[in-house]
């Protein structure tokens, strides 16, 4: 029977070179990782605030005075249902539909 003899393992100048260069590249790559996320955060909150305000809708010095009237309404509605022995907490509009100046926008493919 052949004698074996156990031996450490030597680390050459070309293994080392590997090792350090095999490092290098993974750290680049958590790094390039981590930033494309970053990246991806950002773009989806700028993408969010462009869209929001674009969208057509009520204009704030409008919403302001419409939420003056909405609290209004809400507590003189709040009043009367207190006293109303109805099951139903659904109550009739007392307000008019009225549209905007501009022209309506079909939206389609909603769930």
């Amino acid at each position: 029977m052949a004698e074996r003899t156990l031996t450490t393992m030597e680390h050459t100048k070309s293994a080392e070179a590997r090792i350090h260069a095999r490092d290098r590249a993974l750290s680049r790559l958590n790094q390039m990782t981590a930033g494309i996320a970053f990246a991806a955060v950002a773009g989806v909150g700028i993408f969010g605030t462009v869209s929001a305000l674009t969208i057509p809708g009520v204009s704030a010095s409008s919403s302001s005075s419409s939420g003056a009237t909405a609290s209004a309404a809400t507590s003189s509605s709040s009043s009367s249902s207190s006293s109303s022995t109805s099951s139903s907490s659904l109550q009739a509009s007392s307000g008019t539909v009225g549209s905007a100046s501009s022209p309506g926008v079909a939206v389609s493919g909603g769930s």
